[in-house]
């Protein structure tokens, strides 16, 4: 029997190789992906329902029901979040977009604290803020370093976040910049050569926007052009004597600057975050966050192998709802750069694993109390359903929207018409 429980548990991981293989050469469409991952939700809701719950209640009651399906959803969430932590976030579509929304907003939080003192920043809103950070570029110099040069065409414009810094003019030091200010936008907006040189005078923290990126920057905020329009006034009255001459250039500049707003323009992703967070991702970590949720299955699998109760719709359920897993996994570990022939040999391995975890389920049963089993049964099943809950059918749902519901209900009802025959 321990045999035939490997040889099942290896049957309903075989999926997992299956769509690694897809997902490695050709990817479906969403429609596709969502319903088979919506029909596989269905059919693990009914086996979990009639093959774990039905049979845990009959022979052990309802409190290790209870009690087995709140561990197993607290096991599987705190298991989970941590492969999740440690490279495993890829394996999954939903897990990889909760890494990078919270990625983005530990990220988000820091750089939003670093600019609300830069005097421009202040007077945009909290999205505005929120939305220029993903075209800002971190530059740090030390003293002596030269940021501009006088006569050098302007390709950047910067926001001092901490240190001070001469502005030499002719071989003169006419001013100093500080933290807050900015620097290097006349030479964007005139496309003249940069009218001073500006030198680092302590260690510096400075953000950079690029010539494209500091263009769509006031394209799309408007009130960032204003703010930028007083800074330039300000640092006119200090640079001439005559203010006259002063506000005509700042009227001027301010027009080229409206001049460059259009409102409708959409903030494009920022590819370079997500493009770094897939260099973080590793595939052990995917390949061990897969087997954790595969564990549960492949120990039910192995727990019930001989019972007259069940049926091969659970076998069935776990091998379709692991194909768009597997799928999705190996085209993320794929886009982070692994090759080709590692990807196909650790889902290999998984599915090995997984036929393992089956022996090993059924070899619990038969050397432990019958209490103790149906309580690992419940366990097993709180997991799965936790899984579902959080990751296949909100990814089915994105996917495809409402229509899933009615490959979920298929699904549900073809698990029962397979289940049926067993009860």
């Amino acid at each position: 029997m321990s045999s035939s429980a490997f040889l099942q548990g290896v049957l309903g991981a075989s999926s997992l190789a299956l769509g690694a293989c897809v997902g490695v050469f050709w990817q479906p469409n969403r429609t596709i992906s969502a319903a088979i991952m919506a029909f596989g939700s269905g059919t693990l809701l009914c086996a979990i329902a009639f093959e774990i719950t039905l049979p845990v209640y009959r022979e052990s009651g309802f409190l290790p029901l209870l009690l087995g399906f709140l561990l197993g959803g607290t096991l599987f969430t705190g298991l989970t979040e941590y492969i999740d932590q440690h490279g495993g976030f890829l394996r999954k579509p939903a897990s990889s977009r909760r890494y990078l929304f919270e990625h983005r907003q530990e990220q988000t939080s820091d750089i939003l604290n670093r600019i609300a003192h830069i005097e421009v920043i202040q007077h945009l809103s909290e999205g505005e803020r929120q939305a220029i950070i993903p075209f800002l570029k971190p530059v740090f110099a030390q003293p002596g370093d030269i940021l501009c040069q006088e006569g050098e065409p302007g390709d950047h414009f910067y926001m001092v976040i901490h240190g001070e810094a001469d502005v030499i003019k002719d071989r003169k030091l006419v001013n100093m910049m500080k933290t807050g200010e900015v620097f290097g936008e006349m030479s964007l907006l005139t496309g003249e050569p940069r009218s001073a040189t500006v030198i680092a005078r302590t260690p510096m923290e400075l953000y950079q926007l690029n010539r494209e990126d500091f263009n769509h920057v006031l394209a799309l905020f408007p009130h960032l052009a204003w703010a930028i329009s007083r800074s330039l006034a300000k640092r006119l009255r200090f640079a001439t004597d005559s203010r006259v001459a002063a506000e005509h250039n700042l009227d001027r500049w301010r027009q080229n600057l409206l001049n460059q707003v259009e409102l409708d323009l959409l903030l494009k992703e920022d590819s370079s975050t997500l493009e770094g967070l897939l260099q973080r991702s590793a595939p052990v970590a995917i390949v061990v966050g897969t087997l954790i949720d595969n564990i549960p299955e492949s120990a039910v699998i192995g727990m019930n192998v001989g019972e007259s109760h069940f049926g091969w719709s659970f076998l069935l359920a776990v091998f379709i709802s692991n194909f768009p897993e597997a799928l999705s996994s190996a085209v993320g570990m794929k886009q982070a750069g692994t090759k080709t022939i590692q990807i196909l040999g650790l889902w290999l391995g998984v599915v090995v694993l997984s036929g393992l975890c089956a022996a090993a389920g059924y070899s619990l049963k038969s050397s432990t109390p019958e209490l103790f089993t149906g309580l690992a049964q419940a366990v097993a099943g709180g997991a799965i359903l936790a899984m579902l809950a959080s990751t296949m059918m909100p990814e089915a749902y994105e996917l495809g929207g409402g229509s899933v519901s009615f490959s979920t209900i298929l699904g549900f009802l073809f698990g029962f018409l397979i289940a049926s025959a067993s009860l």
